[in-house]
């Protein structure tokens, strides 16, 4: 699979949301997907992040949890793609859509949940790593993907009230399945910028059997670019994230993430010391290492959307 990876976008003489080159600026001129992985700007997501912290909480229900999903629904709507509220009950996720040119009803989805959680819930759940690390991300990838061209669809996701159950994205994957869409895989990242390691860390790619072609198609494009990487597959690790919600549907889902073995192996040796506490805030994260876990992941979606 890593040969999708190196195959060339497919370039158009319109942009995403149907405007002439020209006159946007587009660049699709695109002839390695692993190219994009440079325009991850740490900067960009640090700023992300702590807009979604300032909010207060993220809680579901709260309006600072609303203020957020307006702000997200913004942010998308700026690329100049189709952004739909999905209301369910429980809450909202937010879905920007980019046609494929080739084959539209191919989707590939990257979906992370904005909603937070603490023991401050209702007035203080800053939730920089959980989960604004993963919107932001999404952010990222929405800003640059949307100015080339993909033979494939992909959507960009911000799902709610996952720390309830992981409603939204349970939503989701049922929606797809009575559709009956042809989602090929999803990216569902929860925690990604906690590193106590640094640069010397390692990040995880959670997969099962259906997604074990991705958590390797992954690791290969995290190894060419020099990113520490750990696999997982066949494990009961993380179960109810927002990733099994796509698996139990049947749609292979992965989760690149920073916290497996702390949560799963208190063995290892590693911990999380401010998760789902008042404390997860930005001066806890390692970003020059969430940009380069950020950089493979635009890098992967990019090559999967390129290849069908």
């Amino acid at each position: 699979m890593l040969l999708h990876l190196l195959l060339a976008c497919q370039p158009d003489d319109k942009t995403p949301g149907g405007g002439d080159t020209s006159d946007s600026g587009s660049d699709v001129s695109l002839t390695d997907p692993l190219d994009l992985a440079a325009e991850v700007d740490g900067q960009a997501l640090l700023a992300d992040i702590t807009t979604l912290q300032d909010f207060g909480t993220r809680y579901t229900g709260t309006s600072g949890n609303d203020a957020a999903r307006v702000w997200i629904d913004g942010e998308l709507a700026a690329t100049g793609m189709a952004v739909e509220e999905d209301p369910f009950e429980g809450g909202t996720n937010v879905i920007a859509r980019l046609e494929g040119s080739e084959n539209p009803d191919v989707i590939w989805v990257f979906s992370a949940h904005y909603d937070s959680t603490s023991e401050q819930r209702e007035v203080l759940a800053p939730g920089a790593d959980d989960n604004a690390s993963g919107v932001a991300t999404v952010l990222a990838a929405a800003r640059i993907l949307s100015r080339h061209a993909f033979g494939a669809s992909i959507w960009f996701v911000a799902t709610g009230a996952e720390e309830q159950g992981s409603l939204g994205s349970a939503h989701l994957a049922q929606r797809m399945g009575d559709e009956g869409l042809d989602v090929r895989g999803v990216i569902a990242p929860d925690m990604m910028a906690y590193w106590p390691l640094g640069d010397d860390d390692a990040f995880d790619i959670l997969g099962d059997d259906d997604s074990e072609w991705m958590v390797n198609d992954m690791a290969d494009v995290a190894d060419r670019l020099g990113v520490a990487n750990k696999k997982w597959i066949n494990h009961h690790y993380c179960q109810g994230d927002d990733h099994t919600s796509y698996q139990d549907a049947d749609i292979p889902a992965i989760s690149p993430m920073d916290c497996v073995e702390a949560h799963n192996i208190p063995s290892s040796g590693e911990t999380v010391p401010y998760y789902h506490t008042s404390g997860d805030t930005t001066d806890t994260l390692s970003l020059p290492f969430t940009t380069r876990v950020a950089q493979v992941i635009v890098a992967s979606l990019a090559g999967w959307a390129s290849s069908d």
